[in-house]
């Protein structure tokens, strides 16, 4: 673990987010990291878990000074001046009065420039937080990205019906660590970025079940609730809408029909202003004295002496349950339209309020095997894994990300890369003028062919040569058929990174053009040109001519994804060559969009000096990412990289798609515009292991791109034309 030394800045938003992130502060101060946990000063006490785990920590709003409370002063003067323009201007602000906006909007300058001094300060490595879906998670993702500070977020809790806001869950995140499948595809339905994620597990629950299912400690929980030895307990989980309910008829109803044996233990949602709880725990003591109600407990606690528990409505402490083995009953939420768990199979229905029919035979006969087979198959989805080390997989992918902040910083192999590549060149007697194609064999031979043929019939140059890398010995027999001046590279793997590294080795051009076997060489009118001194890309088309990659974009996540809009700009600029540095903020010109922030999509050529100034590809990034890094690497070193619209390639087949595709919606957008290696590798998603922090490296790959340029990423800050039909009602 790369975390000695490191410091933490842990942000808690509400107390049951501190129950998540506590073992994760915890583990990293074992390995040596400083943690130091802050929040900010609100209605509600967030603090409140803070104190009562002895947890020191800090208010955003000391970090200020008069420097500080200046800036806030005149940024929010400037601010409402337009602001009450705008407000008088629309009806829909009657509802919202002025006062509450005041309130509201002066918190809102106040805790980002008491951030911003938070961070001058405490000079943080990496920021951890729940989640980025509130205003804090916000504000911490747009500071840490101005200074380049990763930020890593977590899943708050069971995700279990659609919210528009779900599609903002990795805007900023570096990374999102989450706890199973079913959340990631909820997350990618909602055009989140599949390239952020990781599946770790649910860091709080692997410990609370060692923790409060011994023995010991069932008995202490018992007795401090003064429940006597050898009755039931039935827990009753409250969700927000049935917390809100003062009217005593109806939780008579949910008593009624329990037998003497069976103690009633409900914890309340905490979110329910604590007047109206009061009112409804007088309720219920009215008619049932031995009730044991509770606005405030360590839920887990209660799920761990609960023999059966009733969840009311959609609750995250329901999913918990079955966690704990629980056997689940369910009551419909207020609508009384949908019984989700029910619907789920994995909970038996005890609806209306006081049919306690299928919990009285469950306590006879055991829980029906069906409902056994459901829930083994829930806990699959919405868990990664209930292994006890969900902890040691998050604080593995924290040490990644500095480890992999920390190799850039020090440019750590690349000088070696550099000077190693110089050398092979030199030995080779590099030929000016002449272009290398080099090509990775994969393994699909008719592809490869049909890369061949192009360059055969297409390629125009009085010197040029193709540098085919073999990673799979089948190929080599169809390739001894093949004429012509074709050198030939041995390797092994797939990763193109790799292959094309090992193939610019072995070639002797002073351009080098990288190709994915299907790719069809069709026209490359300027295209040597172009890369003298740079970098560049050509359009790619389908065989119907509608577009593959018309250079590559990033989008609302500061995720690349393969632009598919054919530009104005392209069709006005003939003869042109657009340098992409230009472009690199996002902002276009009118009309103009979306912006293209780098080029590939299975051809990308460079000049040798480019190659060897950025230490060749990346071998520790994606193969659907290394193009991108390596534009972003010349950008870096001043390098020109240009997009050539008038020349011309064709996708024959997409090759060396990965067996853990990227999740194909992550860097969806409004429009034409589709995701990082689609197509054929979003038909075998279905087959493929989820990004967990144990299937092998594949994560680390991913996650290393955002890493290293954190900070430096584009973004298209369109949020309108991102969402899309998400916006649809």
């Amino acid at each position: 673990m790369k975390l000695k030394g490191k410091k933490i800045a842990c942000f808690v938003a509400l107390p049951h987010h501190t129950r998540f992130l506590l073992p994760l502060a915890e583990a990293s101060k074992k390995y040596g990291a400083n943690v130091i946990f802050f929040l900010t000063m609100s209605d509600y006490p967030f603090e409140r878990d803070l104190v009562k785990n002895k947890v020191a920590y800090k208010y955003l709003n000391n970090y200020t000074n008069d420097e500080g409370r200046e800036k806030i002063e005149k940024s929010y003067d400037m601010f409402m001046e337009e602001w009450v323009k705008r407000c008088f201007s629309w009806d829909g602000f009657r509802h919202w009065s002025l006062l509450e906006q005041e309130r509201l909007l002066s918190t809102c300058f106040e805790e980002y420039f008491c951030l911003e001094e938070f961070i001058k300060r405490e000079k943080p490595d990496i920021f951890l937080a729940l989640h980025e879906r509130n205003r804090w998670g916000k504000l911490i993702g747009h500071l840490s990205n101005q200074h380049g500070i990763p930020f890593i977020t977590l899943q708050e809790g069971d995700y279990h019906e659609s919210r528009l806001s779900f599609s903002a869950h990795t805007e900023y995140s570096t990374a999102d660590l989450l706890w199973g499948e079913a959340t990631m595809n909820m997350l990618v339905s909602h055009k989140c970025s599949g390239d952020k994620i990781v599946l770790v597990g649910n860091t709080h629950l692997d410990n609370a079940k060692k923790m409060y299912l011994e023995p010991a400690r069932k008995k202490q929980i018992k007795a401090e609730l003064k429940i006597p030895e050898g009755k039931k307990v039935l827990l009753f989980l409250v969700d927000l809408e049935w917390g809100a309910i003062i009217d005593g008829v109806v939780w008579e109803k949910f008593l009624d029909g329990l037998s003497d044996d069976i103690v009633a233990v409900f914890k309340w949602h905490p979110n329910i202003m604590r007047g109206s709880y009061l009112k409804i725990e007088e309720r219920i003591k009215e008619r049932a004295p031995s009730a044991v109600v509770l606005y405030t407990y360590d839920p887990y606690a209660l799920l761990s002496i609960a023999d059966y528990c009733v969840t009311l409505g959609k609750t995250t402490l329901a999913l918990e349950a079955v966690a704990f083995d629980k056997p689940l009953f369910a009551i419909p939420s207020r609508d009384g339209k949908k019984d989700y768990y029910v619907e789920m199979g994995v909970a038996q229905s005890v609806f209306p309020p006081g049919n306690w029919k299928n919990l009285y035979e469950t306590i006879e006969n055991g829980v029906p095997e069906d409902i056994k087979r459901n829930v083994e198959e829930y806990l699959r989805q919405s868990f990664y894994r209930l292994d006890g080390k969900a902890v040691e997989r998050g604080l593995e992918v924290i040490s990644h990300i500095l480890e992999c902040r920390q190799d850039k910083a020090k440019g750590k192999g690349q000088k070696a890369k550099v000077q190693e590549s110089r050398v092979k060149s030199q030995e080779l007697g590099v030929v000016n003028g002449r272009a290398s194609f080099i090509i990775p064999s994969g393994n699909d031979a008719e592809s490869l062919l049909s890369t061949l043929t192009s360059l055969s019939q297409n390629v125009k140059y009085p010197d040029w040569e193709v540098v085919i890398v073999i990673n799979d010995e089948n190929m080599k027999e169809m390739l001894s058929g093949v004429s012509g001046d074709i050198r030939i590279v041995d390797s092994q793997g797939d990763n193109i990174s790799s292959l094309y590294n090992k193939g610019a080795e072995a070639s002797t051009g002073e351009y080098l053009i990288f190709m994915k076997p299907g790719i069809v060489y069709f026209k490359d009118e300027g295209l040597l040109d172009a890369l003298k001194g740079g970098v560049a890309g050509i359009p790619l088309r389908n065989p119907d001519m509608t577009p593959y990659c018309l250079g590559i974009g990033f989008d609302f996540n500061f995720a690349p994804y393969f632009i598919k809009e054919e530009r104005q700009s392209d069709r006005a600029t003939e003869g042109t060559v657009p340098d992409l540095r230009t472009e690199q903020s996002g902002v276009v010109e009118s009309g103009l969009s979306p912006s293209r922030d780098a080029v590939g999509g299975g051809l990308i050529g460079m000049h040798r000096r480019v190659f060897e100034s950025i230490g060749g590809f990346d071998e520790g990034i994606a193969n659907h990412l290394i193009e991108v890094d390596a534009c972003l690497s010349a950008k870096d070193k001043d390098y020109p990289v240009k997009y050539l619209p008038d020349c011309l390639g064709f996708v024959f087949r997409e090759t060396f798609i990965p067996p853990h595709p990227p999740l194909t919606k992550g860097g969806q957008r409004g429009g034409n515009s589709e995701p990082m290696d689609s197509g054929r590798a979003a038909e075998r998603q279905s087959d493929s292991q989820p990004p967990s922090a144990e299937s092998g490296d594949e994560w680390k790959q991913r996650i290393r791109f955002f890493a290293k340029w954190w900070g430096k990423l584009p973004k298209d800050d369109d949020y309108i034309k991102f969402a899309g039909d998400l916006l649809k009602v």
